[in-house]
């Protein structure tokens, strides 16, 4: 055999083992990494149901501004329907000035 033939094999051999080396190490990382995003997932799954368990009883935007809408109307509904006012009765004594009118609930007995 050559010596040639010897360094060419040794090449080879080592060259084989590098690849092999580094294609453990790459399955190594992923593997690492898968474990990593699913850990960071879950993570990000138990935040969002956290986020939706602590808004469950809150009432929608939409909901809310509805019943604003629907208190608008029925105020302003109240306001046309409310009668004019009108001063209160009165007890107006006989012979009296005109000017000098008591409120029925004020009146002296």
């Amino acid at each position: 055999m050559k010596i040639r033939r010897l360094i060419q094999a040794a090449a080879v051999i080592q060259l084989t083992r590098y690849a092999l080396h580094r294609r453990r190490a790459a399955r190594r990382r992923e593997r690492r990494q898968t474990a990593f995003n699913l850990i960071v997932l879950a993570a990000g799954g138990a935040a969002a149901g956290w986020f939706i368990w602590q808004r469950r009883e809150a009432t929608p935007a939409w909901v809310l501004k509805k019943q604003r809408k629907e208190e608008r109307r029925e105020a302003a509904r109240q306001e046309r329907e409310r009668r004019v006012a009108r001063p209160g009765d009165v007890h107006v004594e006989r012979d009296a000035d005109t000017e000098l009118k008591v409120p029925v609930g004020e009146q002296l007995k």
